[in-house]
This record gives C-alpha cells, structure tokens and sequence, in this order.
C-alpha cells in the first residue's frame, strides 16, 4: 500500500499545454477534459503547473484579460517533483507540508514520466480500508467549521471569502440551511470560462446543486468511498437535525489512517506517515 513506490500510481503522460499559450485557452481546455490542472512546458521541458487553484488566487482574484495574458504568468513554479521510486508515504509527506495535490514523477535522467494526485491517494485509502473492522464515525477526521455563504451572495464576494480563507469550497446556505456547494471546479466551469458579472451573479446561480450529503454517524470509509466514487473533493456532513455539522475535504483523507487504528498493518503504516511528517530532514523546500 502506502510503503510501494508512486511509480504505482501515477498517472502517465499527464495534460500539458506550452508555456505561451492564453489563461483563457488554458482554461476551455481543462474544463472540456474536466481536469483540475495541466502541466505548463517550454520547449519540451516542464516549467510549472497550472491548476484550480491558480483559477481560484491568481485569475480570477485578479484584474488581467484571461484572453491576453499568457498562463506562464500565473502558473505554480517552480514544478514540484518526486523520483519515480520515491514510497507512496513519502509523497504523501510532501503533499501534506506544501498544501499540493499534485506532485509530478521524474525518473531517474531527470525526465517527467507522470504525476500523482491526491485522487490517487484517496483511491488508496479507500482500499486500505476495505475488510477492516471499522468503527470509528467521520466526526474524528472532519473539519466542524467549514467556510460557509449566503445563497444570494455574489460570486465576487464568494471568491474572495474562498481566497482569505484559503477554502477549495464554500459549503452555501439558503435560509440557514445547505442549500449547495460552490469548488473551485464550479469556479473553472461555470464562471471562469463564461462571460457572466461575477458582482452581479448570485453564489446560487453557479453552485452544485442538489447537495449530496452523509449523516455524521457515517463510518469513515463509508464517505470516503462515496467521495471516490463520485469524483468528490469535499463531503458535506449532516448533524442529527439536519444541520450542517462539518466537511471532509482530501487533505482529511491524510488523517484516515490513524482514525482506523484498527490492526497493526494501518497502525504501521500510519507511523511512516507521521514519523515522515514531523522529519524536517525528509522535506526540502522548492
């Protein structure tokens, strides 16, 4: 499992686009594929990567013509990577210290030959796990206190809460209740790509809607599975009274190993993951 080489896993021949192209074409494109990010490369050789989250602080929090600016300007640089043998766990580490979900793999001359995602590793932690004995609700790895907004605010004021709050979503109320959701896919799809007034749209004209949601005595792997499956980044958890009690989001994914605890095969695993995280030694910036 997480002690295998991300080799494994990784996607190979991941999107790219070059390095002169437009934001604006950049983004048709990754909304077409329905692909949270691509790869940037300048005659061949990767140079950054572009991302939802990039959409989300450095686009559209910005004042730049989408159509005129190239994407190297706002690209994530310079490209975080992994050798191709580097353990699952390891990968992990570093996707939990540098907040990315996404890590390209290099193999051993230096060449990308894939990248690995926090998907991937979701995928894994719902494997890990199938045939446990599990019994430990989705309260102990979600966050309680999840960036919420009024269904009739405006996309504007909805994106700058999600930058001053660094959230990848908005859970959205309508009467102090959940009404929908509103990620930075919606972010890419239904407002970066199109030409609507941000100042004058309603939060609840382009959010996702109707809200899947689980009840908090939902067993862990239970909501990470119906996350897998249904390609979700974050799943909003319901109280006893039907309110909104907290979130599971990816990075929640990093704590499931521990919050099984069940048998010595995770408890194992669970020491590589946090015995990596707290070694300095193991993580070099950039």
């Amino acid at each position: 499992m997480l002690s295998n080489k991300v080799s494994e896993i990784m996607v190979r021949d991941p999107i790219a686009v070059d390095a002169s192209s437009a934001i604006a074409e950049v983004m048709e494109l990754m909304a077409k594929k329905n692909i949270g990010r691509v790869l940037v490369v300048e005659g061949g050789v990767p140079v950054g990567i572009f991302t939802e989250k990039d959409v989300l602080k450095r686009v559209m929090n910005k004042k730049l013509d989408a159509a005129k600016t190239g994407i190297k300007k706002v690209m994530t640089s310079p490209v975080r990577s992994v050798g191709e043998n580097t353990h699952i766990v390891e990968a992990l580490g570093s996707m939990y210290k540098t907040k990315f979900r996404h890590l390209l793999v290099k193999e051993l001359k230096g060449k990308i030959v894939g990248m690995i995602s926090m998907r991937r590793i979701l995928k894994l932690a719902v494997e890990l796990g199938q045939g446990l004995k599990e019994t430990q609700s989705v309260g102990s790895i979600m966050s309680s206190d999840p960036v919420t907004a009024d269904a009739g605010q405006s996309v504007h004021d909805v994106i700058e809460l999600m930058v001053e709050k660094d959230a990848g979503c908005v859970v959205v109320l309508s009467g102090g209740k959940p009404a929908g959701i509103f990620t930075e896919r919606d972010l890419l799809k239904r407002v970066a790509t199109r030409q609507i007034d941000a100042r004058k749209t309603a939060v609840r004209e382009v959010m996702t809607s109707p809200l899947v949601t689980l009840p908090h005595t939902a067993l862990i792997g239970e909501v990470l599975e119906k996350m897998y499956e249904r390609s979700f980044r974050h799943m909003v958890i319901m109280g006893p009274r039907q309110e909104l009690a907290g979130l599971v989001s990816m990075r929640d994914v990093l704590k499931y190993a521990k919050a099984l605890d069940v048998d010595e095969r995770v408890r194992s695993t669970w020491k590589e993951v946090e015995e990596f995280w707290e070694s300095e030694e193991q993580y070099t910036p950039g």
